[in-house]
């Protein structure tokens, strides 16, 4: 009975090695569940607004930050593309002048910390035709700065 079923076995595996089973295809691309309008947008113009400090108190100050191209802009900003915001972002209306005398103004909802990362907070404008979608970030660190403080991202707008 036991060389039956090894017989049997064997024939069973000699069959399904013989006609393997066909493999389905994942070609199709699919789309991240949270992709942001920064992935959809290359070399997108973009804001930051951050909270820098030393890890004691990384709420030290707020800078704004304008990215001509989003895409590459962990870095130290120019002075042109660098100005400081309030203590609080939440605000119903916050703004904030560069050196080149473009104010980007923003509105984000007051519980804006309570929603998920990468979710849409606010908007933003900064006199060009194209308003800008506010999302809150997740609070990486976008650059070091001269002093050595992190500089987190709090929100982000595209």
């Amino acid at each position: 009975m036991v060389a039956l079923s090894l017989i049997t076995l064997a024939t069973l595996l000699g069959t399904a090695l013989a006609n393997p089973v066909p493999v389905p295809s994942f070609d199709v691309e699919i789309p991240a569940a949270n992709a942001s309008e920064v992935d959809k947008r290359q070399a997108a113009e973009g804001v930051y607004l951050l909270n820098c400090g030393p890890p004691s108190n990384p709420n030290t100050y707020h800078p704004v930050v304008h990215c001509p191209d989003i895409s590459n802009c962990g870095r130290i900003p120019s002075n042109n593309n660098l100005c400081y915001g309030p203590t609080k972002w939440e605000t119903s209306t916050g703004s904030c002048r560069f050196p080149t005398g473009v104010t980007f103004t923003w509105n984000i909802v007051a519980n804006a910390q309570e929603f998920p990362y990468f979710a849409v907070v606010g908007s933003g404008n900064n006199g060009r035709p194209r308003p800008f979608t506010i999302r809150k970030d997740n609070q990486g660190v976008l650059y070091r700065d001269s002093q050595g403080y992190d500089c987190r991202a709090i929100y982000v707008a595209v």
